[in-house]
């Protein structure tokens, strides 16, 4: 991985640490049923973005806490990590 890669990781990694995010986190696990949408299971559950928004203007990312719940799904461990194998998250300029 890159540098820049490097930083947006560690970056994105502390957002995810922000009130604002464990916030809407509880908001959409509770939504989901506390289950991974796709097995069902309630072990190791993550909120995972179905897209990812970067302002046109700017370049500039959102942050995780400024999606609609439309976006984000409860997925576990597994099921997050094989849909990242097999699809990639669509980013849209907005």
């Amino acid at each position: 991985m890159e540098a820049t890669q490097t930083l947006q990781k560690t970056l994105y990694d502390l957002q995810l640490q922000h009130p604002r995010w464990k916030q809407l986190r509880e908001i959409i696990l509770a939504r989901d049923g506390h289950c991974c949408r796709s097995c069902g299971t309630n072990n190791g559950l993550h909120i995972h973005h179905r897209q990812y928004h970067r302002d046109k203007r700017t370049g500039e990312w959102k942050k995780p806490w400024e999606y609609h719940p439309v976006f984000l799904v409860t997925l576990c461990d597994s099921c997050h990590y094989e849909g990242h194998q097999h699809y990639s998250i669509p980013v849209k300029d907005i």
